[in-house]
Parts: C-alpha cells; sequence; structure tokens
C-alpha cells in the first residue's frame, strides 16, 4: 500500500505527464482490484490504439514491444512508456 503523499506525487507526475512517452493519454490505474488485471489493461490499451488513430505500422512496433515481454512489470513498463499510464498500487 502506497503513503497518500507517494499517491499525490504519482497524480501530480500523471498531470505533467511521464518523460519519454510516446503518447501523453494521463491515464491514472489503480493496480488493485480488477483494473489491475493484465488482459483489462491490455484491453485499455488496445483501446488507446483504436482512440489515437496509431497507424498500422505503429500498432505493430506496439503489439511487438508488449508480446516480446512476458512477465507483468515488464508488461506495465511497456504500456507506461507508449502511453504515459501511471499505475497506483
Amino acid at each position: 500500500m502506497e503513503t497518500i503523499d507517494a499517491l499525490e506525487r504519482k497524480l501530480h507526475a500523471a498531470r505533467r505527464g511521464v518523460p519519454g512517452t510516446k503518447y501523453q493519454t494521463g491515464l491514472v490505474i489503480d493496480l488493485n482490484g480488477p483494473a489491475g488485471n493484465i488482459f483489462y489493461l491490455m484491453g485499455v490499451c488496445n483501446r488507446l490504439v483504436r482512440e489515437l488513430g496509431l497507424s498500422a505500422q505503429l500498432k505493430h512496433e506496439y503489439e511487438t514491444e508488449i508480446n516480446s515481454v512476458g512477465d507483468y512489470q515488464s508488461r506495465l513498463a511497456v504500456m507506461q512508456k507508449w502511453f504515459g499510464i501511471v499505475f497506483v498500487e
């Protein structure tokens, strides 16, 4: 569980944007409960791909990168890199 201070820093960072992110979405997702399920998170990112209108090439690059990593934390890192999602635990 994170402290209130740590959560406030993450929310502030989300408003500013995550450095090095390809697409700043400003999303903050609480990983506790159903929203922390990797299939739910992948669905969110797939929706973002459509909503942002990524080209077929960029969609392929994202899918290749997200599928090339196998563990949960690595996939979260890819999602953050692409969409600037701030994850709260």
